[in-house]
């Protein structure tokens, strides 16, 4: 099912011509709220219990709704960090569907469990997964697949020269109300003069701690508008 919902993502991407639309970003928007804004009754879908759970979490506290309101958003939801982990600037989301090829190729006409499809997240991770997990997913989908993580960002930033006339970006991110061992690669964006916006990396951040970071931007002499953090709505996260 979540499946099914990312798969409407990619048709808002493609119809609409551009990677950032509106279309699509609002998509993302809304799948989040259903996943943790709080409903009627004052609870957030997300704390019911891990997608894993499936219907088995449907109950008063969700409305009975827990297929529309956490299973289908969720499960597309983790698609779509898997993807924008494995998005490279040179390559774009070559990885990404290369990785989803093979689990259909592997389970064509099978079942496959929750672990197989990590095991194939992991033949196919890029150097920036490797690194913060130590060549395995266990971070990942421990924290968003089997559990009920959702961190909170707050970015604060400025803008430097350096000697040489070039641009410096001065950035901290603070990542909370999470368990200490949470880890997560959070994608950086700059808003550049002309209103175009690019990722400039992936800052790495584990469990209830500030990032701060110093990063030259060779070559930028125009100062960017802002500096941003889930641009793409890159991470389930409360902010």
């Amino acid at each position: 099912m979540g499946f099914a919902d990312f798969s409407a993502s990619l048709f808002l991407q493609n119809a609409y011509g551009q990677k950032s639309s509106k279309e699509f970003l609002n998509f993302w928007d809304d799948e989040r709220k259903s996943i943790v804004e709080k409903n009627k009754m004052g609870f957030r879908a997300i704390d019911v219990g891990p997608v894993t759970m499936g219907y088995r979490l449907n109950n008063s506290r969700v409305g009975v709704n827990v297929t529309r309101d956490l299973i289908y958003p969720k499960g597309a939801y983790i698609l779509h960090m898997i993807r924008m982990m494995m998005h490279e600037s040179r390559t774009g989301d070559a990885g990404f569907k290369g990785m989803m090829q093979d689990f259909v190729k592997t389970y064509a006409g099978k079942s496959a469990t929750t672990e197989d499809f990590k095991a194939i997240v992991e033949k196919h991770m890029n150097t920036d997964m490797k690194s913060i997990g130590g060549g395995k997913m266990d971070w990942f989908f421990d924290d968003y697949v089997y559990a009920t993580q959702l961190p909170t960002y707050q970015l604060t930033s400025s803008f430097e020269t350096n000697p040489e006339g070039d641009g410096v970006l001065v950035f901290k991110l603070t990542q909370s109300n999470v368990d200490e061992h949470i880890r997560m690669l959070v994608p950086i964006y700059i808003e550049l003069a002309d209103g175009s916006t690019v990722r400039l990396g992936r800052a790495r951040i584990v469990g209830n701690t500030t990032v701060d970071q110093k990063i030259p931007l060779k070559g930028l002499k125009d100062k960017p508008q802002r500096v941003l953090i889930n641009y793409m709505e890159d991470v389930l996260s409360n902010s």
